[in-house]
């Protein structure tokens, strides 16, 4: 994609959602969200734990300390300041990140104007309620192209860094480990050097190990509490018991053999599966998944719809039909009405989000499955 088509894209896109989000952010000012992150910044540079309890200040910090010291020029500003900085950094990262994947120019079909339109929806209410996954889904998709393009270095890098903020990109992280690449580990090294050595200027080699721990705590214990919208916690909200024994943990297991193989098999493999399914299984088994969060699998309907596009016959038509379904679920039922917000992120009824992610997942193991198969007996 070149230069000077990309960033007119990116600014197009962008200024297209400044005009929806940003008056709002500067309107109502920092949330919950952005408190917690204010927080965090707050004690790192007093040399204290951000993962304490924040007494009113937000919830729980649950970020890395490189993160909290990443928001310190935005926790700075003022309420109003800060939400629309922050939205406008948010917007910025997301776009670009779907932008490098889907160039205008190079667009297969018009239809995919309605996957931007889709994603775009999806990603409102997580700009709207301040989120970081955002900035994190974008930067993680310009990791994976990196590595797509062959830039190794750049692609262990990166992804490393968003990984570090926060962990949800591990899951690609580590699946492009397999088969091990010099140049790539070299760039998960340099990243995790920068991790560590950021805090470590500031505080020193004992303190920056601290913080570490005390990270890790906080999500051992954050992971073994109830969920809000992963598959599991829905599950049991609607009266199942066992759910992570018998729906859980076996998703999870399908997933990620399903992940890990599909990757090996390089005559078999296609990016416009494989990503949606990595995206779509994070969803499903992060416990801390709430409606926001859902922003994640936005991108995804454009990688489903790429693929859909190529397919032939009965095939093409029941993969629209229940690419459709989810996104109605997830997206159109519920949900923001761009631009108007009408949903509470905290509200039960928000896991109808969840049952439609389910169906975009077992569309993208169906379609994986598919794949393999079909180019194995061929």
């Amino acid at each position: 994609m070149k230069h000077q088509s990309y960033l007119k894209q990116l600014v197009i896109l962008s200024l297209i959602t400044i005009l929806f989000v940003v008056p709002y952010l500067f309107i109502n000012g920092t949330n919950i969200v952005t408190h917690t992150y204010a927080f965090g910044s707050r004690q790192f540079w007093e040399g204290l734990s951000p993962y304490t309890d924040p007494r009113g200040a937000g919830d729980w910090f649950k970020y890395s300390p490189l993160f909290a010291w990443f928001y310190t020029p935005f926790a700075k500003l003022n309420s109003s300041l800060q939400a629309g900085c922050w939205g406008l950094f948010n917007i910025v990262c997301f776009w670009a990140g779907v932008s490098v994947w889907f160039p205008w120019k190079k667009l297969e079909s018009k239809w995919l104007w309605l996957g931007f339109v889709l994603c775009s929806m999806e990603a409102d209410g997580s700009f709207r309620y301040q989120q970081m996954n955002p900035s994190l889904i974008g930067l993680s998709l310009l990791g994976l192209y990196f590595y797509k393009e062959g830039r190794l270095h750049q692609a262990g890098f990166w992804l490393t860094l968003v990984s570090n903020i926060k962990i949800l990109p591990g899951l690609f992280l580590a699946g492009l480990l397999l088969p091990p690449k010099k140049k790539y580990i070299q760039g998960i090294v340099a990243g995790a050097f920068v991790c560590l050595i950021v805090p470590m200027i500031f505080w020193g080699f004992s303190k920056t190990v601290s913080f570490h721990e005390d990270w890790y705590l906080l999500l051992r214990r954050d992971t073994n509490t109830d969920g809000l919208l992963d598959v599991a916690t829905v599950l049991k909200t609607l009266g199942f018991k066992d759910t992570k024994l018998w729906a859980l943990y076996p998703l999870s297991v399908l997933s990620i053999f399903l992940f890990v193989v599909f990757w090996l098999k390089k005559k078999t493999f296609e990016w416009n599966l494989w990503i949606p399914l990595g995206l779509y299984t994070l969803l499903l088994v992060n416990p801390r998944t709430e409606s926001p969060t859902f922003v994640l699998g936005g991108p995804g309907y454009l990688f489903l719809q790429r693929y859909a596009l190529g397919l032939t016959g009965p095939l093409k038509y029941a993969t629209f039909v229940f690419w459709s379904l989810g996104i109605f679920f997830t997206t159109l039922c519920m949900n923001d009405i761009w631009p108007k917000v009408i949903w509470n992120p905290s509200s039960w009824l928000q896991m109808n989000k969840t049952f439609g992610i389910f169906i975009l997942w077992v569309l993208s193991v169906v379609l994986v499955t598919r794949q393999m198969i079909s180019k194995k007996t061929t």
